[in-house]
């Protein structure tokens, strides 16, 4: 939901990886208070001048000691905290390397055949990016 447009609206840019390993994608379940508890691709906040790609890259490794080929742009999503939007750029590619294991601000990781994702309890835009993702990778 959109924050209360009464008060000054904070942006904050952050980038999001949407791996493949054959059907299954690569969730974490989110340890912070935007999506606590919630499933949702592996991401966070741009650090400095960094591109979205490479904090896409970062954020994947330091959340679930992922490695993978980002090479695909997905498109930008926005996702509401109180008085903050965050404008999510999301990547995907293939799985290269690692053992998915929570780390960081993830509470668990898990791949899921990305078909299954109906029954979880996803943050908003996960189904529609992990969709765009698909085709983009011809997987």
């Amino acid at each position: 939901m959109p924050p209360n447009l009464d008060k000054p609206l904070k942006i904050i840019k952050a980038a999001s990886a949407c791996v493949w390993r054959g059907d299954d994608v690569l969730l974490v379940q989110r340890r912070k208070a935007l999506g606590h508890g919630r499933w949702s691709l592996p991401g966070g906040k741009l650090e400095g001048i960094e591109t979205a790609e490479a904090a896409a890259v970062r954020e994947l490794f330091e959340e679930t000691g992922v490695v993978a080929d980002l090479r695909y742009f997905v498109g930008s999503f926005n996702a509401y905290g109180d008085q903050t939007t965050f404008l999510i750029s999301c990547f995907t590619g293939n799985f290269l390397r690692g053992e998915a294991c929570a780390a960081d601000d993830a509470m668990a990781v898990v791949w899921v055949d990305y078909r299954k994702l109906a029954g979880l309890d996803l943050v908003p835009n996960i189904e529609t990016a992990v969709r765009l993702a698909r085709d983009l990778t011809s997987i």
